[in-house]
């Protein structure tokens, strides 16, 4: 066998997987064979490392042996495009400048912050509930709940005017669905010109918000430089609405594939906290993370990683370990581990965002069966329509009667 056809024998990533699943069945059975496997890419084809253990994800996440900063090359083992030349986003920096960019951010972005925010969410929370009386059954959750809320939280918190957060909200969106090049080179263009000239506006005029923040914080006289601030501020905006949006729809989906967690939801409203956790230890968000390049030889489980090769962690996998979670495919909103999921992965990389992310599922979802135990889908779950070209796994819209 040559190499090219070795390498066509291997699975394609990502998996092609149909988006309503919430895992993916390829990689549950890679996983039983090993905690590592090898994949070749579905566009390009270049062969790559899958790490599919919990441990495996928990080392690629952590060693400092792996490398970000690469994949930003056209030469780079898997290109990413959309991540091509780009130098000054968190999630692709390497120490030192990571753990630089990361003191700052974490500097204004505090969980004092996020704590601070909660009266504010819950009245969000309360006056959208108290909107559901307007609509008619059925409709959509989505656009009833699940997205003016977050996106709602993530603008105030970083002080954009209401009057532009339509716009926000449609940049978001195209942010996380793959779109053609040149359609996302526009919208990185507008967006970042919208939040170059928030920055100037918050620097001329500092408010009580996480965009003066960013902009005021030091060390030891080190700051962030304007590309820092605009490409970051960027990341929190659409990790602080559209990934959010979609676990929470996604969630409400799971329950109602499981109707006696549902059921044990609504009788013990208390367990939203821990249910959250199971949610997004169990069902897939992320259909594909970026890949860490290996800058010399490392040993995974045996398996013996060559400098230069990239290896993609898959965290939904990883999220379903029977090595570390009992009965894995099986949805426990009382599961004791819930927490451990890596779907905010770990290490330097850990999602900045996360305790905000938290916050708004539970205190929602908590709200929610509270106030209407009865809210489910109004559909067959194979009538929910998903959007077949996002990066993320999102529906289109989500019906529900209550």
């Amino acid at each position: 066998m040559t190499e090219t056809q070795a390498v066509s024998t291997l699975p394609a990533f990502p998996f092609d997987t149909p988006p309503g699943h919430d895992t993916d069945p390829e990689g549950l059975r890679l996983l039983a064979e090993g905690s590592m496997a090898r994949a070749r890419m579905a566009e390009g084809g270049k062969e790559v490392w899958l790490a599919l253990g919990y441990h495996a994800n928990r080392q690629v996440m952590s060693d400092l042996r792996f490398a970000r900063q690469p994949v930003t090359s056209p030469d780079a083992p898997v290109t990413v495009p959309a991540l091509v030349g780009v130098t000054d986003v968190i999630s692709v920096m390497d120490p030192p400048k990571h753990t630089r960019v990361r003191r700052l951010l974490a500097a204004a972005f505090t969980p004092r912050m996020v704590e601070r925010l909660r009266p504010r969410i819950q009245s969000i929370i309360d006056d959208l509930l108290d909107g559901f009386d307007s609509f008619d059954k059925p409709s959509d959750l989505m656009e009833m709940f699940f997205a003016p809320l977050p996106i709602t939280v993530i603008c105030e918190l970083l002080g954009v005017p209401e009057s532009d957060r339509s716009n926000l909200r449609g940049w978001a969106h195209r942010f996380m669905t793959a779109g053609a090049p040149e359609e996302m080179a526009t919208t990185h263009q507008e967006v970042g010109a919208y939040l170059a000239g928030l920055v100037a506006a918050k620097r001329a005029h500092p408010a009580d918000d996480l965009t003066t923040a960013l902009v005021e914080v030091h060390d030891e006289g080190d700051r962030l430089t304007e590309a820092e601030l605009v490409i970051n501020i960027q990341t929190l905006l659409v990790a602080g609405f559209e990934t959010t949006l979609n676990q929470f729809s996604n969630g409400i989906v799971a329950l109602s594939r499981n109707p006696g967690q549902f059921d044990l939801l609504r009788r013990n409203p208390e367990l939203a906290d821990n249910a959250v956790e199971e949610l997004l230890r169990y069902d897939k968000q992320i259909l594909a993370t970026i890949p860490w390049i290996a800058a010399e030889e490392v040993d995974i489980d045996g398996y013996l990683i060559e400098a230069g090769d990239a290896v993609i962690g898959v965290p939904n996998i990883a999220n379903r370990d029977p090595a570390v979670f009992e009965n894995p495919n099986q949805l426990d909103i009382t599961r004791a581990n819930a927490s451990q999921h890596l779907s905010f992965t770990h290490g330097p990389h850990f999602c900045i965002g996360a305790q905000l992310a938290r916050t708004e599922m539970r205190m929602a979802l908590a709200a929610l069966v509270r106030r209407y135990p009865e809210l489910d889908v109004a559909v067959p779950h194979t009538e929910l329509e998903w959007r077949q070209s996002a990066a993320v796994r999102a529906l289109w819209r989500l019906p529900v009667t209550w």
